[in-house]
């Protein structure tokens, strides 16, 4: 049978675990993914916006969306886009 499997991990991690174990790295295809930009980030988020709604009980402005897009790419300087916006 085939196992198909997506992961993420960081350029750190993937030397750290998965090119030491030759029998894991011959398993994978690395496909490199740039960080999104703050434009394709605020649509992620209004795509995201509908389920976020819902799930929490709250409505969420477009300005809403376009500043946790700015402000965490300006601030948050630990983590990438679009995950850092979607935590805030």
């Amino acid at each position: 049978g085939e196992l198909h499997c997506i992961g993420a991990t960081t350029l750190d991690e993937h030397r750290q675990y998965i090119e030491k174990d030759p029998a894991l790295e011959r398993r994978f295809q690395p496909v490199m993914v740039d960080e999104p930009t703050v434009e394709d980030t605020i649509s992620i988020l209004r795509g995201l916006k509908d389920r976020y709604e819902v799930f929490h009980g709250v409505k969420i402005t477009d300005g809403a969306l376009v500043s946790a897009a700015v402000l965490s790419d300006r601030y948050i300087t630990d983590r990438f886009l679009p995950d850092k916006a979607i935590d805030l």
